[in-house]
């Protein structure tokens, strides 16, 4: 099931194409899994002091790119 052209999800008429990509996305899936495992391993590791800063700083530019640009009054 695949939407297309934007016009609501319909079955992939080509089985290849369709498997392919399937494949694709689990493949990507993993891959992310993999990612965000590794990323949050080594953020365990590092020491508080670091770690918080670390934390801050992530927090404070994700919540200026939610804004983007706007500031709320």
């Amino acid at each position: 099931m695949w939407d297309v052209d934007g016009t609501g999800i319909r079955k992939i008429e080509d089985d290849s194409l369709a498997r392919a990509i399937m494949t694709k996305v689990n493949d990507m899936n993993v891959n992310t899994g993999f990612e965000a495992f590794a990323l949050a391993s080594a953020f365990a590791v590092l020491p508080q002091e670091v770690s918080f800063k670390l934390a801050a700083c992530s927090l404070l530019l994700g919540g200026l790119y939610l804004l983007q640009g706007r500031v709320p009054k």
